[in-house]
Parts: structure tokens; sequence; C-alpha cells
């Protein structure tokens, strides 16, 4: 089974596997390929988000085209977010002061 792989840059690539393969394995060949560890991206389909299982019990046929998906974690430290907001609640009580 063939299978289009679009993330990242450039053109989606085609990836060959059996089609009795799991997703691990379809990560695992593109973990070889791109040199992306399999744990900081996931695969999407136009049916929802491959996590575990067979890509044919996944709905995922010959030539389907699969999305790459990266886990970006974000988001502030809590210390600078806990300051920030103390900041912003003194600004509005001078403001609420200032319109009395």
């Amino acid at each position: 089974m063939q299978s289009f792989i679009s993330g990242g840059q450039g053109p989606a690539t085609n990836y060959a596997v059996a089609a009795d393969a799991s997703v691990d394995e379809l990560k695992a060949a593109i973990e070889n390929v791109e040199f992306i560890p399999s744990s900081l991206f996931h695969l999407t389909s136009s049916r929802g988000t491959l996590n575990a299982g067979s890509l044919t019990g996944a709905g995922v046929s010959d030539g389907d085209q699969l999305t790459m998906v990266f886990e970006i974690t974000g988001g502030m430290r809590a210390k600078w977010r806990k300051k920030r907001m103390r900041r912003l609640r003194r600004k509005r009580r001078k403001m609420r002061k200032r319109a009395r």
C-alpha cells in the first residue's frame, strides 16, 4: 500500500508499507527517512487522527494522503503568567481609581 505524507517542508512524500501494517510501523518508516522522532508527531487523515491499530482498520486505503502534525507545547511560564496578571490587575485598579 502506498500512502502520501504531507507536512513540514516541501511536497508530499510517498511511503510504501504493507497493507496490514500498523500506524506505528508507518511512523517508524517516516522516522527512518525524515529523521524526526515518532514521538513528536501524529498522523491525521480525512477521517481523523490515526492513533493505534492497523491502517486498514483506521480507514486508510491505497493512495490516501495523510498529514503529519507536530506536537508543539507552548504557553508562558507559570511564574511569568502570574506576574503579568498581577501587573494588569494593578493597572486596572489604578484606572478605576482615576475614573472616580
